[in-house]
């Protein structure tokens, strides 16, 4: 039963601490009205919270997983945009009939076997999120299991973690479970490439995620507790006049460090199952709920306490924050977070780097593309190229490497003297993808910033893409790009113009980054500066200097009384001559200039312009002479 309580947020540079604890954590105050008793306490946001302390030693109590009903029965039958992410559940989908399930029953006495080819009206069937242990393999799908297993799968060496499922789908009364190592024969590429390309549907229509939150640090979904540790403090005070007031203390943060930060989520794969799953259950310390609607835990079992976070699956929000006029994130802004925090995350194929993705690139393209096109079979094709969102692919090829590791400071000084798995990954990845896709960069990453601070400011492409090369491979395997190119018309500074190629590769031996001063007819141009994010270490053989140069790819700030201009690119690597008779190139790092002339060279401006009208001129002109720049090859 919970208790109604009081709280107060407080936000103070530095903790507010509880208890004698040598690594004091802080804590939230939460509170429904400013009452007379508060006076005195700033910076105060106030909420009612309904406060449970957990009793259970256990996550697999009874009275847990009456509440995880609770939240089961409250999202299915009240979340509209829930209702609306697995409102093809009830259909008879292609992937219904061709995937596999796990039938674990509805009670102990009844056996597990794998079931195939559905053809009934109502398949409810949980999934799970978790890793991989040395163990898994051992009683996984094979070819030559596959006929045994229809008819009984033997349990006594499943690992804990699949005992776990069990029992908490037969207490949730859902029959089937799909779990990959058993619904993907696992000796079979065939297979594979086919089950694998519905994961999408899967996780989108499935009942529920189960998550195993801690990874590799537990041996399964139920875990030993001591309910104090997660139980909220709750402190109460009688006033004068009789009343009392109660407030409930709770851990600021408590949220990510158990979940955003969890070890699962560690994991690409997982990535993508939590951000197509409408609604999950994170079994940590505590049992954690999301869906699309609502956040809850076993002892904050309250929306509002969680009223700042967003569900994954950010194409939701975008849709919730239409309907509220709160100001929606735009596709771009969505396409550009899901790639951020998915280059967060790790895989052990690198080769999985885009088929890890495929669902939620589905995802999106049924949201925002669907209408575009004519059938399905066309979506990897004409919308979706390497990772790159064809519709805004220009500016989609101005990402930049952020950081060499999550855990290091941003823009970090210099590249770790001797990491050869980092350069072995960073090699391989540059051998599966185009240089022009974020995926070939072994590092986390960001896109390019447009500087555009004044309404009257413009953004001006300074290449058109003319030809994307067709993929050697299938494109809807997600695995070879070995032969894809983008055939574009475009200029290129030489090495020596703008900035020093000295300094540059001065800087990549050691650095992850390098800047420097712009030069104009060998004079250095006063507030102008140059910088450079490069994708990856100075591999071997190094490129060099007089084959590197500067690609420009968009330039911004052509407005009225605009001062400084800003042109994005790309350093890039010459490969001479293709086959087809172009000058071909591999991209090697994000570049950016500050200046206020020389930014295009044989074009003169005046350091402002002083109507629109000039501005406009300047950009014609940019346009006239960008129809006669060179084609060129980008790989």
């Amino acid at each position: 039963m919970g208790i109604q309580t009081r709280g107060l947020t407080i936000y103070r540079a530095s903790p507010v601490v509880l208890s004698g604890d040598a690594n004091p954590r802080r804590w939230i105050f939460k509170e429904v009205d400013p009452p007379a008793h508060s006076e005195g306490i700033e910076d105060a946001e106030l909420m009612d919270v309904d406060v449970v302390q957990p009793t259970s030693p256990t996550t697999f109590d009874p009275l847990v997983f009456e509440q995880l009903r609770i939240w089961v029965d409250e999202c299915t039958q009240n979340h509209e945009f829930c209702k609306i992410a697995t409102s093809g559940q009830n259909s008879i989908f292609g992937f219904q009939q061709t995937i596999r399930l796990v039938d674990v029953g509805l009670d102990d006495s009844s056996p597990i076997r794998l079931v195939e080819g559905f053809r009934v009206n109502k398949v409810w069937c949980n999934t799970i999120s978790y890793q991989w242990t040395a163990d898994t393999p051992k009683t996984s799908l094979k070819r030559h299991n596959k006929a045994a297993y229809s008819h009984t799968v033997p349990t006594q060496d499943w690992p804990k973690v699949y005992q776990d499922v069990v029992v908490v789908c037969r207490a949730l009364g859902v029959r089937y479970i799909w779990i990959d190592s058993f619904c993907i024969i696992q000796d079979d590429l065939e297979d594979w490439k086919v089950q694998s390309s519905m994961i999408q549907d899967i996780y989108s229509h499935g009942y529920l995620n189960l998550a195993n939150v801690l990874g590799k640090h537990a041996d399964g979904l139920e875990v030993k507790r001591d309910p104090t540790t997660t139980s909220p403090c709750i402190l109460s005070r009688k006033f004068d006049d009789g009343s009392t007031a109660y407030w409930g203390c709770i851990e600021d943060g408590s949220w990510r460090e158990q979940i955003q930060d969890a070890p699962l989520y560690t994991r690409g794969w997982c990535y993508q199952e939590r951000f197509l799953s409408a609604r999950t259950v994170q079994f940590g310390q505590q049992l954690y709920w999301e869906c699309r609607e609502q956040f809850d835990s076993e002892s904050v079992p309250s929306r509002k306490a969680f009223y700042d976070l967003k569900h994954p699956d950010l194409m939701t929000t975008f849709e919730k924050d239409k309907e509220s006029a709160s100001g929606a994130l735009s596709p771009h802004e969505i396409w550009n977070t899901v790639v951020k925090i998915y280059t967060t995350t790790q895989l052990t194929q690198q080769s999985d780097k885009l088929v890890a993705l495929r669902g939620v690139f589905n995802r999106f393209w049924e949201r925002f593309e669907a209408k575009a096109q004519q059938g399905r079979n066309q979506q990897n094709i004409d919308w979706c190229i390497a990772g790159l969102w064809k519709r805004d692919l220009i500016r989609h090829l101005l990402w930049r490497r952020e950081t060499y590791q999550l855990d290091s400071i941003p823009n970090p000084e210099s590249w770790p003297s001797e990491d050869d798995q980092f350069n072995a990954r960073a090699t391989e990845l540059l051998n599966l993808y185009p240089s022009w896709s974020w995926a070939a960069c072994p590092s986390y990453l960001g896109f390019g910033i447009c500087f555009t601070t004044q309404p009257s400011d413009k953004v001006e492409d300074m290449i058109v893409i003319e030809k994307i090369v067709p993929l050697s491979h299938t494109q809807t395997d997600y695995t070879a790009f070995d032969r894809s190119a983008l055939i574009l018309r475009g200029l290129l500074y030489d090495g020596i113009t703008a900035i020093d190629m000295g300094q540059v590769f001065s800087d990549w031996a050691a650095k992850a980054e390098s800047s420097g001063t712009v030069k104009h007819h060998a004079q250095l141009l006063r507030r102008s500066a140059w910088w450079v994010h490069f994708d990856r270490p100075l591999l071997s053989p190094p490129p060099k200097p007089e084959k590197v140069g500067v690609l420009m790819i968009r330039l911004v700030g052509l407005g009225e009384a605009r001062q400084t201009r800003w042109m994005h690119g790309l350093l890039v690597e010459s490969l001479g001559v293709g086959e087809d008779g172009l000058p071909t190139y591999r991209r090697m790092g994000f570049f950016l200039l500050r200046s206020k002339r020389g930014l295009i060279p044989g074009v003169e401006w005046p350091e402002r312009f002083e109507t629109g009208e000039e501005a406009e001129t300047a950009i014609k002109e940019v346009r006239e002479r960008r129809r006669a720049w060179p084609l060129l090859r980008l790989v």
